[in-house]
């Protein structure tokens, strides 16, 4: 019993010392001065047990079980402090003292971007921002530009949910290409235009190790497209961080019936030995904001384009008068056929045929002429050559129940019966060698105007598709203010597009469009009338029809902005470290995309485009190799990249090589560095004349005079494309610019022999291709009889006799009675070539213009650490680029020209324009985490081949088609003999020289402003590089034991700044436009006779500016002069005067406890004022004067849950961008992040962007954008 009982005591004092808990008191202070630190923290190792100190430095850790334990202390600025104690602590004052000792403040961070190697981020001699892993991973956004917005000096404009664009300390644009965007060193842009696309650099978020942003000029390392900045993308590599995660998102848009934004990620890599391996990838899909522009409106609006369906139904809508003999359409075809369902229910053809369609007498309806594709009587004027109708083919019609034939090629012929035998037929060939195919036949019915013709009073005057309700003149009635729009010709004013895309007008200019005021039974002019017309404003009637056409250019492709989004990446990566001296790695990366893109000239929506990256990377010691090669896929042919305003299409497979090369020497224990380096850079543009002025390979024209003897050497330009397209007329152009009509056969005597006359030399400039052989040199035919002729001449009379003799394969008849030699791609005569001497000349190699670009560069950077406190940076580069000096002959422009750089040749006298990029600085540090920086460098950007080389349509004015086109050789106006400016009559065809009664207008790509009246005309020189010099004052450091600053000042001057599009050629109006005294105060504004406008009026001058239109006779001439060859409006691009900028960027690293920390970032900037050299027009550096960002973050010691607050601040200002100008409202923008992990292999986290759905626009041109909710599920294996 008294054992038990002893027993039983043991026990019961056992438990209550293993179960008393005990806590642990101290302070945490500065080993060098014995100050307290504030905020430390302090956890026991291996438990969920810690503090953090207060103000005096002092802690107390509570509820601590007896044990032994290792303390560790931690403050930033500080080395770690371990220690190993036992609780109960027992000492002479029962407390743990901590001594820290400071040190450099590392952050763990490594940066390679500010000196192209590898330093310590405090050592970077530049100001530079870190993004690290962790940071990004514990934020669930749509793209990595999400990561960047608050970075302090970034300019961030978001357009999309994977649509964004970056630059740094001003001057952004929609694609700029001024802050240098580099992924593991590899630039990431588009290759064609230069421009950086990230929603197709093909990274994500698993995979990246960290951002890095280095501020301010960086060309003396990274050469042109770095004179703002350095943005600088670090994945992981395999040998470094392994594991499999899968992230699963999804999200939705603030927006009214929204798809859901799904997005999945994943990151695996391996690792054998010293051989690694990854693959990343990432599946995006939702719908975007919801957003239509202005100019996309107008471009599918009927009232701008017309309807295109009611040119291409076979029904003749009334526009001009139809073919004598057309049919009509009989009254039982309408059977079975369902009214407006858009369907050919009864399978004629036709599509909701109604009795609408034709009209009664009496009782007795009659149906619309109908065409046929016969060539009917009275008049014989179908294509000379055509075929013609047999027999069979009407006994074939007669089985199908609209007596239709289908010819092979699809084909088809209507309502054939005896009568018609012998009648030609279409069959989509060109018969009569004149370029047109099928003219004459079924005339008046499908032609341009009647597009126009949709049988409504469209304008409200009680006449139906009258005169000004057609074509050009209905056009010039927009924004028009002549009288009133029941006149002939008269005005609607003003107009606009509501938010639903209803176009509305301000007809009696009383500032509101729509106003109502016509139909409110009101007197509102107080002239006692009530609702009388002109009271109100035009509405435009469209009867039924809809008010939307989606294919906007009749290409068979729809073009109406498409906001389903789809992004799918993926980068693959193998790295191979066999010791620590040798590193090589080898990556592929792919993305393919489609959503809508911002440009400068228009928005584009990226159906399908593709990019690819190939890179290898090579060090030994301190020798560094890479090369890689990025390519463009602009889409498949069914679902190309498209321009959503006006439907063109875009063509790209173009690529980007580079190859460098670096090395890096270190002396004097480690206090004098040098590196140095080489980097070629070999741009290979290909867009087939559709982004680029690059078609000369591809135009179906000869372009260096050697075209093939016989040829036509212009074209009708039908649709003003300015590049000749199958279908349309040849023309043959004289010494004197007089245009005719070609013929093929009008040199070749029926009557003569074949080959009986020499046509001499090819030396035709700009021969279109024909496919034939007009000077009768080719023998690919298959000459059957081996008479030398490519018919069979079954008389022996050396002539073609249709009725005869047979036509050779390979050769074919023209107009019925000539045989030539065509191109048929086949090799008719075996001699292993095909269609030789046929279009000899035309889109030959030598012809190729695909604008390749070489760059080279040399550069070199010295580190020299003159004492503990003292360091001194200078770097220099050179940059030779092929466009801007000769100093190099690459020697590589030809199809098949070598690529190697021992083909290279070196004038070194030619140095002009050799770009010098200079940088010098001095870095101070007086004490540990304490460094003052002080720099100067000169940057430049070279002139992207989008500002040099572009080529596009863009829109229209008036009559006139507007193109974008770059500035390469510069811009020269047309002058005659006399040099005396010549412009274009589109009404009448002709040049005609520049003369006192006309006056310069430029329109302005400003929506709100109209434009821009000059007296003088002066051509624009080629585009040079843009300058830029800066100086920066930088500090970095602990500014208390808590709170880490940095402080960037700077001042920078820019010259010979490239513009955004700018109008080049001008419309010439009336002079009395700008010279009538409109107000009748007996003043009135001239030009003087320097060319100059002078304003006496602004009252009349600003009605000038409202009425210009009124006044168009024509446009100044920019290149030929052909009569009846339009010259096109260009916007261009062109070199500003100087400009200073300046400004400052700064943040702040506070350590508020153990959990809890804050960021804070701050940037002004402030410019000087410069104008558009050739309006005069104050322009824009597109970026904010003040923005902030604030991150609040909360890491809980007691559960795997995070927390985040990230807010950010922009201030309004103008953004001015091609043909997207505006004003950017301020706005602040909170975000909300939230994470919790599950368990070791399951975390979610909680992403609201935009937590107050707050609406706002941050580019013109782009979407109003709100919140934004996403939750991912992150799984590790």
């Amino acid at each position: 019993m008294k054992r038990y009982i002893y027993f039983i005591l043991i026990g019961f004092f056992s438990s209550i010392v293993f179960t008393q808990e005990y806590k642990l008191e101290g302070e945490i202070l500065d080993k060098s001065n014995k100050s307290a630190l504030a905020f430390a923290n302090i956890v026991l190792d291996g438990s969920t047990l810690g503090a953090a100190s207060d103000s005096e430095g002092r802690f107390v850790i509570e509820k601590i079980k007896p044990g032994s334990y290792t303390v560790i202390a931690s403050y930033m600025g500080y080395s770690t402090h371990k220690k190993e104690i036992t609780i109960p602590y027992i000492s002479d004052s029962n407390k743990l003292i901590i001594f820290l000792e400071p040190e450099a403040i590392q952050l763990d961070e490594y940066v390679v971007t500010a000196s192209r190697r590898r330093e310590r981020i405090e050592d970077a001699p530049a100001a530079i921002s870190v993004i690290s892993k962790k940071e990004i991973r514990r934020e669930s956004n749509t793209n990595l530009g999400d990561y960047l917005k608050g970075t302090k000096g970034i300019d961030f404009t978001q357009s999309g949910i994977d649509s964004y664009n970056m630059t740094a300390r001003g001057f952004n644009s929609s694609f700029s290409s001024r802050l240098l965007t580099l992924t593991d060193g590899r630039m990431a842009n588009v290759p064609s235009l230069r421009l950086t696309a990230y929603n197709v650099i093909p990274v994500s978020f698993d995979d990246v190790e960290q951002i890095e942003v280095v501020l301010g000029p960086s060309s003396a390392l990274y050469g042109p497209n770095a004179h703002s900045g350095v943005l600088n993308i670090v994945t992981s590599s395999p040998l470094r961080s392994q594991g499999t995660k899968f992230n699963f998102q999804q999200g939705y848009l603030n927006q009214k019936s929204t798809d859901p934004l799904k997005k999945y990620t994943m990151r695996t890599a391996h690792k054998y030995k010293n051989f690694g391996v990854k693959i990343s990838a990432v599946a995006l899909t939702g719908e975007d904001w919801r957003h239509i522009n202005p100019d996309e409106y107008e471009g599918h609006s009927p009232a701008f384009i017309g309807r295109y369906d009611l040119r291409k139904n076979r029904i003749n809508e009334g526009g001009n008068a139809a073919e004598l003999g057309s049919p009509r359409l009989p009254i039982s075809w309408l059977e079975n056929e369902i009214p407006n369902n858009g369907v050919d229910d009864n399978g004629n053809g036709f599509i909701d045929e109604n009795l609408d369609w034709g009209s009664y007498s009496g009782d007795v309806w009659s149906g619309p002429e109908i065409a046929d594709g016969i060539d009917n009587f009275i008049f014989i004027d179908g294509e000379a050559g055509s075929p013609v109708i047999d027999s069979a083919m009407v006994i074939k019609a007669q089985d199908d129940p609209y007596n239709r034939y289908f010819l092979d090629n699809g084909i088809i012929l209507y309502d054939l019966d005896y009568a018609d035998i012998g009648k030609r037929y279409i069959d989509g060939i060109d018969n009569d060698g004149d370029g047109d195919i099928d003219e004459g036949i079924d005339k008046g019915i499908d032609e341009s105007v009647e597009r126009w013709i949709d049988g409504i009073d469209n304008d409200g005057d009680g006449q139906i598709d009258e005169a000004d309700e057609v074509g050009d003149v209905w056009l010039d009635r927009f924004e028009s203010k002549y009288g009133t729009w029941n006149l002939a010709n008269g005005g609607f004013g003003n107009y606009e597009f509501d938010e639903d895309g209803n176009l509305i007008f301000d007809s009696n200019n009383n500032g509101t469009f729509n106003d109502g005021l016509g139909s409110d039974g009101i007197d509102n002019n107080n002239n006692g009338e009530i609702d009388e017309l002109g009271e109100g404003d035009f509405i435009i009637n469209y009867g039924n029809l809809p008010r939307i056409v989606k294919d906007s250019n009749n290409d068979g492709i729809d073009d109406y902005p498409d906001f389903n989004v789809k992004n799918l990446r993926y980068d693959f990566r193998m790295d191979w470290e066999p010791n620590s001296d040798f590193t090589a790695s080898l990556s592929h990366g792919y993305a393919w995309a489609k959503n809508v893109n911002i440009t400068g000239i228009a928005r584009y929506l990226a159906d399908g485009w593709v990019y690819r990256y190939y890179q290898s990377k090579l060090r030994y010691k301190n020798l560094f190799l890479q090369a890689y090669l990025n390519s463009s896929f602009s889409g498949e042919s069914t679902n190309p990249t498209r321009n959503l305003a006006t439907g063109s299409l875009i063509y790209d497979r173009s690529k980007k090589f580079s190859l460098q090369l670096q090395h890096f020497i270190e002396k004097m224990n480690g206090d004098f560095r040098f590196v140095w380096g080489l980097d070629y850079f070999l741009t290979l543009p290909n867009t087939r004349g559709t982004i680029l002025a690059d078609k000369e390979g591809s135009d179906l024209r000869d372009n260096n005079g050697n075209g093939e003897a016989g040829s036509p050497n212009h074209y009708f330009d039908r649709d003003d494309s300015f590049f000749f397209e199958t279908g349309e007329s040849y023309r043959n152009l004289d010494s004197l610019g007089q245009i005719s009509s070609f013929d093929p056969t009008t040199i070749w005597n029926a009557n003569s022999p074949y080959n009986e006359i020499s046509l001499g030399d090819d030396n035709v400039n700009g021969a279109v291709k024909d496919g034939l052989d007009n000077d009768r040199d080719s023998d690919d035919f298959n000459d059957l009889d081996g008479n030398g002729l490519p018919w069979t001449d079954n008389d022996g009379n050396g002539l073609f006799d249709p009725a005869i003799d047979q036509v050779e394969p390979g050769a074919r008849v023209i107009k019925g009675t000539h045989v030539f030699v065509f191109a048929d791609g086949v090799d008719n005569d075996g001699d292993g070539k095909i269609d030789e001497n046929i279009d000899e000349g035309i889109d030959e190699n030598s012809e190729d213009n695909k604008y390749k670009v070489n760059e080279f560069g040399m550069y070199y950077q010295l580190n020299w650490k003159i004492n503990e406190k003292l360091e001194f940076i200078q770097a220099t580069r050179f940059d030779i680029h092929d466009r801007l000096t000769d100093i190099i002959q690459f020697n590589n422009q030809d199809v098949n020209a070598s690529y190697s750089p021992f083909n290279w040749d070196f004038d070194l006298s030619k140095n002009e324009g050799v770009q010098f990029s200079p940088k010098f600085g001095l870095a101070f540090k007086p004490r540990e985490n304490q460094n003052y920086r002080l720099t100067w460098a000169k940057a430049f950007n070279t002139p992207s081949n989008q500002a040099l080389f572009l080529d596009i349509f863009v829109t229209r004015i008036s009559v006139f088609k507007v193109f974008a086109r770059g500035a390469d050789g510069g811009y020269q106006y047309t002058r005659n003999n006399q040099g005396e400016n010549m412009w274009y009559d589109p009404y009448g065809g002709t040049y005609q020289a520049v003369d006192s009664s006309l006056v310069y207008f430029y329109p302005s790509v400003d929506p709100k402003i109209t434009g821009y009246f000059s007296g003088k005309l002066q051509d624009q020189p080629s585009l040079e590089s843009e300058i830029v010099s800066t100086w920066e004052f930088g500090y970095k450091g602990r500014l208390r034991n808590n709170i880490f600053g940095t402080f960037d000042l700077y001042k920078s001057h820019y010259s010979s700044f490239v513009s955004g599009a700018t109008f080049i050629t001008p419309i010439m109006l009336e002079k009395s436009i700008l010279t009538d005294d409109h107000n009748n105060n007996g003043i009135s504004n001239y030009t003087d006779s320097n060319g100059d406008v002078i304003i006496d009026d602004q009252s009349d001058y600003d009605e000038s500016l409202e009425i210009w239109r009124q006044g168009i006779e024509g446009v100044v001439a920019l290149g030929d002069t052909a009569a009846g060859v339009p010259t096109p409006v260009v916007i261009g691009y062109v070199n500003y005067g100087e400009v200073d900028v300046w400004g400052f960027d700064g943040s702040l690293a506070v350590f508020l406890s153990r959990n809890w920390n804050m960021d804070v970032t701050y940037s002004y900037m402030g410019t000087t004022d410069f104008f558009n050299p050739i309006t005069k027009a104050k322009e824009s550096i597109n970026s904010p004067k003040h923005k902030a960002g604030l991150k609040l973050q909360y890491n809980s010691s007691k559960y795997p849950a995070t927390f985040s607050l990230n807010g950010r601040y922009v201030d309004g200002y103008k953004w001015s961008s091609g043909i997207y100008f505006g004003d950017i409202k301020a706005y602040t923008i909170f975000d909300l992040h939230l994470g919790y992990e599950l368990n070791k292999n399951i975390k979610m986290n909680l992403t609201v962007n935009n937590i107050f759905d707050n609406k706002h626009i941050e580019i013109i041109g782009g979407p109003s954008l709100g919140q934004i909710i996403m939750l991912r599920l992150e799984t590790k294996l």
